[in-house]
This record gives structure tokens, sequence and C-alpha cells, in this order.
């Protein structure tokens, strides 16, 4: 019967485990530093909220409630890639105009700002129109080209890799994620319709006991396994007892 009584204490171990992990998973993560947009998108435009790194431990937590349907997706990029890129636009547009002056000593740092708070869309625009040499960031049209949805869209099949959450379209969305690895986050909010709309978006960062989807499968395994190594010590035990009433009364 010994090893009986070693299945018993393994399964109480592991079913004291698994539920420990279980009572982690179900702590709430601590929401912190809130950021919020409130924002009116053109019609077949979109918009882009935060660009932040965050860990399986630091996740993200956000909201968006629109006027009209729209899509929403959560982007995610290395810093090494991000450098890459950023490296790549600098080569792509050396000599764009900047706003403020015409002195090449002002394009760069300008040119350099831009590049550093809007690298992927920078990018998506560069991908899709690669004979635009010379950005103008004061111009208009430019703009318009670089945040249409069309260019969004060749972006995302260029890059599939770094959707992170893609729900179907919507007016109001609400989602929480910790990444697998250290990446670089950004909400993208588009509207593909012929209506302007207004959008309300909220980020914010959440700080996890642990990493959630990494729990909750250990907690179910050692929960299950110990509450099947519990059942076979019970069974053993009564079968012992059933069997020794019957040899005490033969």
């Amino acid at each position: 019967m010994r090893w009986i009584t070693l299945l018993w204490r393994i399964g109480t171990v592991a079913l004291a485990i698994g539920l420990a992990l279980l009572v982690a998973w179900l702590i709430p993560s601590s929401a912190e530093y809130p950021y919020r947009m409130i924002r009116h998108i053109e019609p077949e435009q979109y918009m882009t909220g935060g660009l932040e790194a965050y860990s399986p431990q630091n996740g993200l937590q956000i909201s968006v409630n629109a006027t009209d349907e729209v899509r929403v997706y959560l982007l995610g990029v290395s810093s090494l890639e991000l450098d890459n890129w950023k490296t790549l636009l600098r080569e792509a547009y050396p000599d764009s105009e900047s706003p403020d002056s015409k002195s090449p000593d002002w394009v760069r740092p300008d040119m350099e700002i831009f590049i550093e708070f809007y690298t992927v869309p920078l990018i998506f625009f560069h991908e899709a129109y690669p004979e635009e040499t010379h950005l103008s960031l004061n111009d208009s049209q430019t703009w318009d080209m670089m945040w249409d949805v069309a260019v969004l869209d060749k972006g995302l099949q260029t890059h599939p890799e770094i959707i992170l959450w893609d729900p179907p379209p919507g007016s109001t969305f609400s989602h929480e994620l910790f990444p697998e690895d250290v990446l670089n986050i950004m909400a993208v909010v588009a509207n593909p319709s012929s209506n302007t709309v207004e959008v309300d978006m909220e980020i914010k960062e959440v700080l996890a006991v642990a990493p959630k989807d990494r729990i909750i499968f250990p907690a179910q395994l050692l929960i299950s396994i110990g509450i099947g190594l519990t059942i076979v010590w019970l069974v053993s035990r009564s079968k012992g007892k059933f069997e020794k009433a019957l040899s005490d009364r033969g």
C-alpha cells in the first residue's frame, strides 16, 4: 500500500500548487498610468495611440468607444526591429522639408522627432509609396496619404507578424494584453466608413502578479492531476477497507 500513499501525497501536493496558481490567476490586475485620447477620424483614415514597451509582467488594458463602426488593432514590434525601421526611414528621407524652417540645420531634428513618434505609420507609408523620397511634414496631401486606411491595410498585409490583437469591427472594445516577450505596442483605430467618427480611446498600464495566460494551463493541469490521484487513493483505500471487512467476517 506504500505506492498508494505515495500517490496520495503527490496528488495533494499537485492539488495545492494548482489551487495556489489558480488563486494567483484570479487576483485582479492593477491598472496604472491611464492614457486617454478623444479624436475625430476622417473617412477612410486611421489614427494611432501610444508606442510603449510592455512585458509579460507589465501589460496594457485598452478600451475604445466610437460613434460608428471602426477597426481596432494592437501592434507589437521588438526594439531591434523598431531601431532597424528608424534607420531605414532616416536613409529614405534624408532631405525632407522641415515645417518650421528651410534651413538644413532644422531638417534633421524635426524629422528625427517625427520618425521617433510615428515610426510604424511612416514605415507603412514608405512601403506603400517608395517613390516618395521627399517628405513634407506640413503638406496636407502627404498627411492624408500617410493616414489612409489603404496604406494601413497594405502595411498589415506586409507585416502580419506584428498584429497582436485584431477583433471584429465594432463600436465598443475592451481588452487586456500581456505580450509573451518585451514588445513596443501601439494601438490603431481605423475608420473604413465614409463618415467622420469620434473615438474615445483609453490605454492603461497593467501590472500583474504573474502572466495570466501562462498560469491558467499549469494550474488546470496540476489540479486535474491532484484530483485524479486523490480519487485513485480514495478508491484504493475504500477497496482495502471493504476487503478487510470481508476477511474479518470470514
